[in-house]
């Protein structure tokens, strides 16, 4: 074989085994970067976006969410967690957006709710303070992307 077929042969062979690395299915699929393109830069702009809100029935029954993905969708799950603790006419009250929520309480009509995005040990402290202190936190978490 002359010079120039080895190395048509070995360009052919290289250019087929580079193809297969980007066949679906492959361990290779989609992992190569494109020039300007960083990993995590392909992510939906919403994407880091996550929704809290909590709702309260005739009962004074509160419902929570920390895991909606529209504002929408945050009080439609506050509602329907309202409603499964067994309450009746269930209205989203607050909604919040990327924060930590942390709700203290004492009895049924003595309760205190914090958000912030400062953290969950930021909102306890600061629910229980402004609650007093025979206060427990009944509802704690965070709708953090």
């Amino acid at each position: 074989m002359t010079v120039k077929l080895k190395l048509l042969a070995a360009s052919l062979l290289f250019i087929s085994v580079a193809s297969f690395a980007q066949q679906p299915g492959s361990v290779e699929y989609n992992t190569v970067l494109m020039p300007a393109h960083g990993v995590g830069d392909t992510k939906s702009p919403r994407s880091g976006v996550r929704w809290g809100a909590y709702a309260r029935g005739d009962d004074r029954t509160l419902g929570y969410t920390v895991g909606g993905r529209t504002e929408d969708e945050a009080r439609a799950l506050a509602v329907e967690d309202c409603k499964a603790r067994g309450s009746t006419n269930c209205v989203a009250i607050k909604t919040f957006l990327n924060a930590c929520i942390a709700v203290a309480a004492a009895d049924i009509n003595h309760r205190f709710a914090t958000m912030s995005p400062k953290g969950l040990r930021w909102v306890r402290r600061e629910s229980l303070k402004d609650c007093g202190s025979n206060c427990k936190i009944v509802y704690e978490g965070c709708a953090v992307p």
